[in-house]
């Protein structure tokens, strides 16, 4: 299969089709992850089964399996497949990533700026 040149500049194995379906299908899911609270969640607790939901289904040389001790997706390929196989498995493994990335709660407290009182307000004022 010919090489594609990738938006990152790069080229990829993946027939352009099929790329051009897993990352239009993915831009739709990861979209609806920033801008819908309750999709995020559900993405995050069920990833492989709402990514499905949404046209984005694994091909069949790529087994899929849940590592229970590290609580994440691993896409296993047999070691004579083809590069197109292995550049597949590479995508859904950054997706997967992504996604994990998606389920942290970023608390962070933001503390006072020197010469200000609580609530920011101007003591000079």
């Amino acid at each position: 299969m010919s090489k594609i040149l990738g938006s990152a500049g790069n080229t990829s194995p993946i027939n352009p089709i099929r790329k051009k379906e897993l990352d239009g299908n993915w831009k739709t899911v990861a979209a609806k992850a920033v801008t819908d609270e309750s999709f995020k969640k559900e993405l995050a607790a069920e990833p492989m089964k709402v990514m499905e939901e949404h046209g984005l289904k694994v091909a069949a040389e790529i087994k899929v399996n849940f590592d229970e001790t590290n609580r994440e997706y691993k896409f296993n390929v047999p070691k004579d497949s083809s590069d197109e196989t292995k550049a597949e498995a590479q995508w859904w493994t950054w997706r997967l990533k992504i996604i994990k990335e998606f389920a942290q709660d970023l608390n962070r407290q933001v503390g006072t700026v020197a010469g200000f009182d609580e609530g920011c307000s101007n003591k000079y004022a």
